[in-house]
């Protein structure tokens, strides 16, 4: 094989690696960066034609065993398909991320969706029940980070909505550790946003990767600064970057993240859903009513498990279904039915394969 033809086959191979091994854009960035420039170019950028042109002074020449004008081919049959899947893998590297929603697309995308964001207590208030006990806030600072204190974080949610009334096991719900688990992937205008929840209430017989489509609370964890100072000042051994100015995370801050993942729940699931966007100190709650994103803002414990397990008993067997449903049922409130109904002819999902 010639000179030309080799350069060619170690690209194919390079790309042919990019192909069935990249997992994040940076890693996308880092391989193409191993091809050199003209392979880059004839890879990525050159057409059919241009393919046949730079290759045609070698058409003749007799490969090991093979004419040269097979092995072309072959290449050039490879090359399109090569292009082809790598334009859609592309696209799919370049969503964006709910944690990387900004307040500003967040509004945009309420705007672009006609919803309206309100405060919850004003315009729906709820009551908590008098007499219980107040709920004690969930310690993050005994973990180094997010993704570490997760499994106990769900423990400690189905521990209290079991306490407020709520049936787990057969015939009821459970909570499931999703923080791992691919769950969205949407499409807004012409943007595409993808991500999950760390949570999730979901009925007893669903498993993790069917969680997306009935998840009835999802919840969004995150680890304030102040805990992060307090596990670094317990933890001297645990190398740990320093914290500069240690407090409570607020709602503004992921504000983002979750108004885009509840919108995104919405357009995929069949049934309503809340969002709680939480560090264990305050929770921060958000439901879609009509044409409203009702925003429950810096919740105590006791006020956000009391409200999500009464959303849950509310609901019924209905939403224990083991079953997938194909459209909302009908006996569902309309103001719980119209945002569902409306989301899914504005967001489109698309596959993340």
């Amino acid at each position: 094989m010639t000179d030309a033809l080799a350069k060619w086959a170690a690209a194919l191979d390079t790309f042919d690696s990019i192909k069935h091994n990249f997992r994040a854009p940076g890693q996308v960035e880092k391989a193409l960066n191993s091809i050199a420039l003209d392979e880059r170019v004839l890879l990525f950028r050159g057409s059919d034609s241009d393919i046949v042109e730079r290759l045609s002074p070698y058409d003749q020449v007799e490969g090991d065993g093979q004419p040269t004008t097979k092995v072309i081919q072959d290449l050039r049959d490879e090359m399109r398909l090569l292009r082809s899947d790598f334009a859609a893998r592309y696209t799919e590297a370049r969503s964006i991320a709910f944690s990387l929603v900004s307040g500003a697309a967040a509004n945009q995308l309420l705007e672009d969706l006609h919803l309206t964001e309100a405060d919850g207590f004003e315009e729906a208030p709820f009551e908590t029940p008098a007499g219980v006990s107040d709920i004690e806030t969930f310690d993050f600072s005994q973990f180094v980070d997010e993704d570490a204190g997760t499994p106990s974080f769900v423990e400690y949610h189905k521990k209290q909505l079991q306490a407020c009334g709520v049936r787990m096991g057969r015939s009821g719900y459970k909570v499931l550790d999703l923080h791992k688990t691919p769950m969205y992937h949407v499409e807004i205008g012409n943007k595409r946003y993808s991500g999950g929840v760390d949570g999730g209430v979901v009925p007893y017989a669903v498993r993790a990767a069917s969680a997306a489509k009935l998840l009835r609370i999802g919840f969004e964890h995150k680890q304030s600064t102040a805990d992060k100072a307090t596990f670094r000042m317990n933890h001297p051994d645990v190398l740990q970057a320093e914290v500069a100015a240690p407090r409570q995370y607020s709602f503004k801050e992921g504000r983002g993240q979750v108004v885009c993942c509840l919108l995104a729940a919405h357009a995929m699931c069949q049934l309503p859903l809340d969002l709680d966007l939480t560090d264990g100190q305050q929770h921060h709650l958000l439901r879609l009513r009509g044409d409203l994103l009702l925003v429950y803002e810096g919740c105590t414990p006791t006020q956000a498990y009391h409200e999500m397990a009464d959303f849950l008993i509310r609901q019924g067997p209905m939403l224990t279904s083991k079953h997938t449903i194909l459209e909302p049922p009908a006996e569902l409130e309309e103001e719980l039915r119209r945002p569902i109904k409306k989301l899914k002819g504005l967001v489109q999902g698309y596959s993340a394969v």
